[in-house]
């Protein structure tokens, strides 16, 4: 019984033992560098680890608003370039032209427009 509490008593300060390294990020992937001696370094790692989760979640957070952005402003870019061809055409094709006037607002944009117009009015 002597025997084993000894051999228990030296494999629990074998367990114990650090192994006096100085861990980063890329020794978590690599189990046998730790020692269970390494416990509270291994949190300290994995804490620096999840504040670089943090900030990248927080960048791509920050990317998909920036690309929604993108694609809004890029479809306007798209809409504005097809209105310049058709005023373009407008200039040189009379027919082009007549058909172009011929389309108006709806009632709800009219109301709309002559709203904006009279607001325009108002702040100069």
């Amino acid at each position: 019984l002597r025997v084993l509490a000894e051999e228990a008593g030296k494999k629990k300060e074998e367990l114990r033992k650090r192994s006096n390294h100085s861990f980063t990020k890329t020794d978590l992937v690599d189990p046998q560098k730790w020692t269970m001696g390494d416990v509270q370094q291994y949190g300290r790692v994995l804490a620096q680890l999840q504040d670089d989760v943090k900030n990248i979640k927080d960048q791509r957070i920050l990317l998909k608003r920036t690309l929604r952005e993108l694609e809004s402003n890029m479809l306007k870019a798209g809409t504005r370039k097809e209105e310049i061809v058709r005023f373009n055409r407008a200039k040189t094709d009379e027919e082009f032209a007549k058909m172009l006037k011929v389309r108006t607002l709806g009632p709800e944009h009219l109301e709309a427009q002559s709203q904006l117009r009279r607001d325009i009015q108002v702040r100069r």
